[in-house]
């Protein structure tokens, strides 16, 4: 400050002044004046400076209480910038005027960014140990312990700070909630969730979460309309995208499809393009789903996503770019991917290695029926991929009328209003095509998600499906068939697909199955029990003795009888 420091007070309406608290007459250096346009909105700075001028020319505990106020204004809107030289410059103004509880709760905020813990708690607890009644000072204490992963010293903090607040202050209850929810205790969490009503202020962040609790406990009908309720209230991200995991798990494929493309198109959050790409694969989308993976590895250059590329290039056909995006260390992978490619061009490559029993036996089969039978070709590929025309003339010559009308809709571009259930024929041609393509199991895994998506739209068709091929598979590799064993390898797959379908395949290890006479009695044959039947036929030993209505389901379960226990 110097001699011609000249200050100009601004009248202040009472109501503005109390809103921003504010002094009635404003200090402005007059050099201010000029860029104060807005009453209702002065920049801090131009607020500070004409504070300090003030106090500076006569010290006024009135102005200081201002003065101090503001500094710390200046210093939150540092921290949450990252600017932390900043911050710790406007604290020392502060402090140098007054070191209440406020200065040791700033400058544990600052500690704690700044990864100083220790020192960090302790200057809470002085703030706390100054104003007992500082709620806030027992938020961010309780911060502190769930940064640190000590939930039980955190909420302790959290209940303190709601019991000071008089239930008011509402980020605790939130924060609880978290807590609860990373110490993996449900029901504590759901108990806090049950005691608030709509009336709460974050009562959106209650349901999130109320919503992410019941996906953890595979409560997936009930999760989905608690999002579908959040929603309601207001169109968060975070709603979309946790909704998209309900209903997958509940086979609702373009459902979850659907809500993840709203997810990124209010968020542009990265980590969706993933479940996006994700899920289009899922539905045989590969050409979206390879456009999606590469984006979100571009924008966060997460390793994972040149792994599920190289599993789509190699259902595209694409052997060689697969192999390419396939990193050294990946060497099962890199070694699968080279044999679908020699597969492919019908050759032999006995020399690569594999850790996995299954894959070591499975594709020496396929080698050992290429040197003995020859390699063979199938109706279905054409350069090394799925003719999607010539499959859809396949189903259509199922003539089964509403599957036609589906795949009529799809061939034009049209998405089907509704999702159908699978038919037995259908599984049965379905059978029919994996074997044809055994020497093509990039494609056999494409036409489990394309034709699922074009003969139902459901993810447990898609499950089914898959579980046909994966014990198709098994049975070529020679090894032991056990449910458990199965279970083992594939039920997460199956169950991200359609969550009943895996729980009901496992629970044939401890309840079992129909038997081979209760299922050839039933009149009307279902897709799932039969698959199921499969299943515990090959546990038992009794597969050779199972048929079905369906021709070509009864040549599947042949070519199986091999890995019967």
């Amino acid at each position: 400050m110097n001699d011609k420091t000249v200050i100009v007070y601004l009248p202040l309406k009472p109501e503005m002044a109390k809103a921003n608290n504010l002094p009635i007459k404003l200090p402005i250096l007059v050099q201010d004046m000029g860029s104060v346009l807005d009453l209702d909105r002065i920049d801090l700075d131009i607020i500070i400076r004409g504070l300090e001028a003030q106090c500076f020319l006569e010290s006024d505990d009135y102005y200081e209480s201002y003065l101090i106020y503001y500094y710390y204004e200046a210093f939150k809107r540092s921290l949450n910038s990252g600017n932390f030289d900043e911050s710790k410059k406007f604290l020392e103004r502060a402090g140098k005027i007054k070191k209440d509880y406020r200065y040791h709760f700033y400058l544990g905020l600052l500690l704690r960014e700044e990864g100083k813990i220790e020192l960090s708690e302790i200057e809470l607890r002085q703030a706390i140990e100054m104003n007992r009644e500082f709620y806030i000072g027992y938020y961010e204490l309780g911060r502190l312990f769930q940064l640190q992963e000590e939930y039980d010293e955190a909420v302790s903090s959290y209940v303190k700070s709601v019991e000071k607040s008089g239930g008011q202050f509402p980020l605790p209850f939130v924060a609880t909630i978290d807590c609860f929810i990373s110490k993996g205790d449900y029901s504590a969490a759901m108990e806090v969730i049950d005691n608030v009503n709509e009336q709460f202020p974050l009562y959106s962040e209650i349901l999130l979460r109320k919503g992410v609790i019941l996906n953890e406990t595979q409560k997936y009908s009930l999760a989905e309309a608690t999002f579908s309720e959040n929603i309601g209230l207001g169109e968060d991200w975070k709603s979309f995208y946790n909704r998209s995991f309900s209903r997958a798990r509940q086979g609702k494929l373009f459902e979850a499809y659907d809500d993840l493309k709203t997810a990124f198109k209010i968020s542009g959050n990265s980590e969706v393009l993933y479940e996006l790409a994700i899920s289009e694969k899922n539905m045989g989308m590969l050409e979206d789903s390879l456009s999606h993976c590469e984006r979100y590895y571009n924008e966060t250059l997460d390793e994972k996503a040149l792994v599920l590329k190289a599993r789509i290039l190699d259902m595209m056909g694409d052997y060689d770019s697969a192999i390419e995006a396939t990193e050294e260390r990946y060497v099962e992978l890199k070694n699968v991917l080279l044999i679908h490619k020699y597969l492919a061009e019908g050759k032999i490559k006995r020399d690569l290695p594999f850790e996995e029993p299954l894959n070591e036996f499975y594709y020496r089969s396929l080698q050992n029926k290429i040197a003995r039978d020859g390699f063979s070709d199938c109706r279905l590929i054409e350069s090394g991929r799925i003719n999607i025309e010539r499959l859809t003339e396949l189903l259509t010559e199922l003539g089964i009328d509403d599957l036609t009308e589906r795949i009529s809709l799809l061939s034009e571009g049209l998405l089907p209003g509704k999702t159908r259930e699978v038919t037995l024929p259908e599984v049965g041609l379905f059978t029919t095509l994996i074997f044809e393509m055994q020497f093509f199991p990039s494609q056999q895994e494409y036409l489990s998600y394309l034709m699922s998506f074009l003969v139902s739209g459901k993810g447990k068709t898609t499950a089914i499906f898959k579980t046909l091929l994966y014990l198709e598979r098994w049975s070529l590799s020679g090894l032991p068939f056990t449910i458990e064993a199965f279970v083992d390898e594939y039920i997460e797959e199956i169950k991200d697909l359609s969550f009943d379908f895996g729980l009901n395949i496992a629970r044939i290890i401890e309840y079992g199955g129909s038997d081979i006479d209760t299922f050839e009695e039933e009149q009307d044959v279902d897709p799932e029990e039969a698959v199921l039947t499969i299943i515990y036929s090959l546990e038992k030993g009794t597969i050779s003795e199972l048929r079905t209505p369906d021709c070509s389901l009864n040549s599947y379960i042949t070519r199986l009888s091999g890995a019967g226990g």
